[in-house]
């Protein structure tokens, strides 16, 4: 039995490679080497695809990185005026304040205090953002007696 099977296995592969025509090895061997072609240039493709989007990708990185270095300043410039904002309004309260108890120094050198505040706060609200609604409200103000 052992014999047998191997003689079969031994003549086997030779009569199929004679079944098969030059011919149709050849068109194997044709179709073969196009399907090869073909994934050597889809290979190329989605190569050449990998790299732009890694490209995109690092220039969308370094634009997001630039974002959020304007924003960190902005932010800084916005709370440094909003501190000096709030120190002005400080003063101009006080002033008003010690105006309302009539102070001895007189009422023409608090009048001229208020006025520089005013100007400073003036200037200070010029240099926040444009949008009314980051722009903090000015404190309705007494009228001062000179």
């Amino acid at each position: 039995m052992k014999r047998v099977f191997v003689l079969v296995s031994l003549l086997l592969p030779g009569l199929m490679t004679g079944c098969a025509s030059d011919k149709d090895l050849q068109a194997v061997r044709a179709d073969a080497q196009a399907l090869e072609r073909q994934s050597s240039e889809r290979q190329q493709t989605v190569e050449s695809r990998l790299q732009n989007v890694s490209e995109r990708v690092t220039q969308f990185e370094k634009s997001q990185a630039e974002t959020r270095r304007d924003l960190a300043r902005t932010a800084a410039t916005l709370d440094e005026l909003r501190t000096q904002l709030q120190r002005l309004q400080g003063d101009i309260q006080e002033t008003q304040h010690r105006v309302q108890r009539g102070t001895p120094r007189g009422e023409g050198i608090s009048a001229t205090k208020l006025t520089d505040f005013e100007t400073r706060l003036g200037e200070l609200e010029k240099q926040l953002p444009s949008r009314k609604s980051a722009t903090p409200q000015k404190p309705e103000q007494e009228p001062v007696l000179s």
